[in-house]
């Protein structure tokens, strides 16, 4: 009764659980090991883009507040110059007018230069065109207040030119009358002097600057100016909240994001000191887009992700490779075992080609076909006996006394048919015994293979069984017309066998040889010894065994000389191998076939017995 394995799901491959296994692995790794360095590198990167950011900020934060000294200290020394005197006659002499033209000239940052009376009206100007000009309200209350004779800077719209200033004005004092003033000072500095300070370091060509007013109005910077009021450009992130902080703070560093909803990095700080210069509420910015500011490391992360799969790719195809080489030998083995299932033939199994666990198998699977086979072989071998057996034991009850019947009777009719003189009838009568005797032959060969006899052992020359051997076949050898010529060892070969057995041995070895050789030629005996083992060869020059029938030589009914049935060399092994020795055949190069039978030398142990 066979039994079937019941499948469940559907059948998985040794390659494709590789392969997946392998790209669970190698891609997992690489995310993990993809992921970790951007976070790590990002984490390095964010504190140096902060403090570039930051250091950008105090930078231009310095420049910008040395020129703005500067300028503000030069309207308050020009303001209090003698020439300002020139006021009370309305400048009538353009003494303060060609003076300002002068500071216009050879400063080359001023848009205009004037100077106003008590009443507001414009006296003298570095532009004749301003000369009558009332100053504005604004800038008449903004000298008031906590900065005595100056104004706070304020960012200012000129429509006769077209163009952005920066507004410095200082009150002009009376000389002649303490607390008095004769009038005010405005320099109109223009507003491209801020953008030539605020700009980033070389090298940090990514990072915008801009500068806001006390309004949140954008003074200079990268963006077009007064185009974009600071609070709806920048949404501050929690926790940081620059709307108003003193003058000399520290940068602040935050995140924020632009109507776009682009994320920016944003260091700001104060420009500024209320005890030097009076610009309270102007703040610059250095911002820098995080994803720009990150480009480095994002390159990073996706260089290594290209990188890890690409060695994926690379690594499955091995893999794929690697699969294929191990699953390969399972998959012959494989099939040669379902075609050995399905025909029933012992196929030859592939060699292994590896020497690992897969090689291994197929080495054991390999070695168990052989014994399967060997073992196949020896059934069938042990049935034949069995038959031969059963056959022989037939042959010898029915048919060994009706031979001596008839041989006993030949050779009464030979005496008989020659005191007769009836020389024809005794050839017949001896022609009956002869047969009858290779008949008795056959019988007793059967009965030798079928019931062999166990080796009586004793210590014996080989080549004194050899010489007897010889001597028993020399009518023969005369009347084939072939010689024996045996080659002694130097010594006697002594080894632990029947003489019986392998005198029969000889004898089947010795008529095959010169039945094989043609006549005139010789057959060659040689003895030797070689180490633990003593080697008989017998070789004869005939034409060689058949290929079909030297692989089978030694099995029963293969090989049948002249008047035997195939037994004899198959009885030859079995004797040798009782004797814990082997027997070999093969065609030699230069023609004829080799017998070598190799038996091992005699050995005594210390009890004496033969072993």
């Amino acid at each position: 009764m066979s039994a079937e394995v019941a499948r469940t799901g559907p059948r998985t491959s040794i390659r494709a659980k590789l392969l997946a296994a392998s790209a669970i692995l190698l891609t997992g790794s690489t995310l993990l090991y993809g992921l970790v360095a951007f976070a790590t590198a990002r984490s390095v990167l964010l504190p140096s883009i902060r403090e570039q950011l930051a250091d950008d900020t105090v930078n231009v934060k310095g420049g910008l507040e040395e020129m703005l000294v500067a300028h503000y200290r030069n309207v308050r020394t020009w303001a209090r110059l003698s020439i300002m005197r020139e006021i009370v006659v309305q400048d009538m002499d353009k003494t303060i007018a060609r003076f300002l033209a002068s500071l216009q000239r050879d400063y080359g940052v001023y848009l205009d230069m004037l100077v106003f009376g008590k009443d507001g009206v414009c006296v003298a100007s570095s532009d004749a065109d301003d000369i009558g000009r009332r100053l504005p309200e604004s800038a008449a209350t903004a000298t008031d207040g906590a900065y005595g004779d100056s104004a706070v800077p304020s960012m200012e719209w000129s429509d006769r030119h077209h163009a952005w200033y920066v507004r410095l004005a200082s009150t002009i004092p009376d000389p002649d009358h303490d607390g008095e003033v004769l009038g005010t000072l405005v320099a109109m500095l223009n507003r491209d002097v801020l953008d030539r300070i605020v700009v980033p370091k070389p090298g940090h060509s990514q990072v915008e600057l801009r500068l806001f007013d006390g309004n949140d109005r954008l003074v200079a910077g990268r963006s077009d100016p007064i185009a974009i009021r600071h609070p709806e450009r920048w949404q501050v992130g929690r926790g940081s909240n620059p709307e108003r902080f003193p003058a000399d703070a520290p940068p602040i560093i935050h995140e924020g994001t632009d109507l776009e909803g682009r994320a920016f990095i944003v260091a700001e700080v104060p420009i500024g000191s209320e005890k030097i210069l009076p610009t309270p509420g102007w703040h610059l910015t250095a911002s820098i887009p995080r994803d720009l500011a990150l480009a480095p490391v994002v390159a990073v992360r996706d260089r290594v992700f290209a990188t890890g799969f690409g060695l994926i790719l690379f690594a499955l195809a091995a893999a794929a490779l690697l699969a294929d080489r191990l699953a390969r030998p399972i998959k012959e083995l494989t099939q040669v075992a379902a075609r050995i299932a399905r025909t029933g033939d012992l196929e030859p199994v592939p060699s292994p080609s590896s020497h690992d666990e897969v090689g291994e198998l197929a080495g054991a699977f390999q070695r168990m076909v052989t014994a399967v086979a060997s073992a196949n072989d020896e059934m069938i071998r042990t049935s034949k006996l069995a038959f031969l057996g059963e056959m022989a034991a037939g042959i010898a009850h029915e048919v060994r006394t009706p031979l001596g019947i008839i041989r006993n009777a030949a050779q009464l009719l030979e005496r008989r048919m020659k005191d007769c003189g009836d020389n024809e009838a005794a050839e017949w009568s001896v022609f009956i015994k002869e047969e009858s005797d290779r008949l008795a032959r056959v019988v007793a060969d059967l009965l030798d293979f079928v019931k062999p006899v166990p080796p009586l052992k004793s210590s014996v020359d080989l080549s004194v069984i050899v010489e007897r051997s010889a001597h028993l076949l020399a009518s023969e050898s005369t009347a084939r017309g072939v010689a024996i010529d045996i080659e002694h060892a130097r010594q006697p070969i002594i080894v632990a066998c029947d003489s019986d057995q392998m005198h029969q041995v000889c004898l089947n070895l010795l008529m095959n040889a010169m039945q094989a050789s043609p006549r005139g030629s010789k057959v060659e005996v040689g003895l030797a010894e070689c180490g633990p083992a003593a080697e008989l060869v017998v070789v004869d020059h005939g034409h060689g065994i058949p290929s079909e029938v030297l692989e089978r030589l030694f099995e029963p009914f293969t090989s049948k000389r002249d008047g035997g049935i195939g037994l004899g060399l198959a009885i030859v092994r079995r004797i040798v191998r009782a004797h814990g020795g082997e027997v070999t055949a093969r065609n030699r190069p230069e023609g004829g076939a080799e017998f070598r039978v190799t038996l091992p030398v005699h050995q005594q142990s210390n009890n004496g017995e033969l072993r």
